[in-house]
């Protein structure tokens, strides 16, 4: 299937043989194609995690992602509504072709994807202190959360004695976490709020077991929308240090391949769709019933960096 998306795409651009070829390595990828109102003759790409399309797909129930009204349920987190509010901005916004959800393993892989327009964009938010400042691949959608809303929870196993009963940063600064180096936020904040042990972690789907098997105390997620704010990953069951939450600061995006034929297109067609539904406060209801804007950790403590 990815074979006759790229094709499509690309027909102008590549030969048969070289789009074969660019697709062999995605076959075992799992996608999901949802019509848009108006349907052009030609597919589009956007790039999603794995995990996230599998929790997508549960989150769905074969609903269309453009009647979708309701953000709460089984499997909704952050990442998820993320994915179904692209494609009603795209609704709103007149975006006139057809949307293939595209599985990729991780972080890199789909930069990769949305820098050579084999995707045209991300079907979730972004870091912008992520992406390299010299970087002339990638086109910022209007921020999806802005600077100092997004909150995480430092989550551990229950079982977990030491972690769950840190109360202080100096009782956090004692512990491993785990975090990936490419995540510049995460990793950023980890460092200046003195964690002393900090763990490189190559793909998200590993950290849980990671802390779930001791080789860590915590990672940082955002918080969810469980009745105990818990995050369950495979069979792997985390909660969050009960009292304690850090403030990422930063803004986040969705990420448009400025090699894409209508990058151009693409990007207005978002950000006139995505203003729509802010002004709808359809944005913040869905990162509210997600768990991503939680008003049961409002008078939580936020840890904060020493001062030096």
């Amino acid at each position: 299937m990815y074979s006759t998306v790229k094709t499509r795409l690309h027909r102008d651009r590549l030969t048969r043989r070289s789009v074969v070829q660019a697709g062999l390595g995605h076959m075992a990828s799992i996608a999901a194609v949802v019509a848009l109102p108006a349907l052009g003759e030609s597919r589009f790409v956007v790039a999603v995690p794995t995990d996230v399309l599998e929790d997508y797909r549960k989150f769905l129930r074969g609903r269309d992602p453009l009647s979708v009204t309701d953000f709460s349920g089984p499997s909704t987190r952050r990442d998820v509504v993320e994915v179904v509010l692209l494609q009603q901005a795209l609704g709103r916004g007149g975006w006139d072709q057809r949307v293939s959800l595209e599985a990729l393993p991780n972080v890199a892989r789909i930069l990769r994807e949305i820098e050579w327009a084999h995707a045209a964009c991300s079907g979730t938010s972004f870091w912008r202190e992520d992406i390299p400042a010299a970087s002339t691949s990638f086109y910022f959608s209007d921020a999806m959360v802005e600077m100092g809303q997004f909150e995480a929870g430092l989550y551990t196993v229950a079982t977990n004695h030491q972690a769950m009963a840190a109360k202080t940063l100096p009782d956090v600064q004692r512990l491993t976490a785990l975090s990936n180096r490419g995540w510049i936020v995460d990793w950023r904040t980890l460092e200046h709020l003195g964690v002393e042990h900090l763990q490189h972690v190559g793909q998200w789907p590993a950290m849980p077991k990671m802390v779930a098997g001791g080789r860590a105390d915590f990672l940082l997620a955002p918080f969810q929308a469980t009745t105990d704010l818990s995050l369950t990953v495979d069979t792997v069951r985390l909660v969050p240090i009960p009292g304690l939450k850090i403030s990422l600061h930063g803004t986040r995006h969705f990420l448009v391949s400025r090699r894409h034929a209508r990058a151009a297109a693409l990007l207005d067609s978002l950000n006139a769709g995505l203003s729509v539904l802010r002004q709808k406060g359809v944005i913040r209801q869905a990162y509210a019933q997600s768990g991503f804007f939680n008003p049961r950790v409002a008078q939580w403590t936020t840890l904060r960096a020493p001062q030096r």
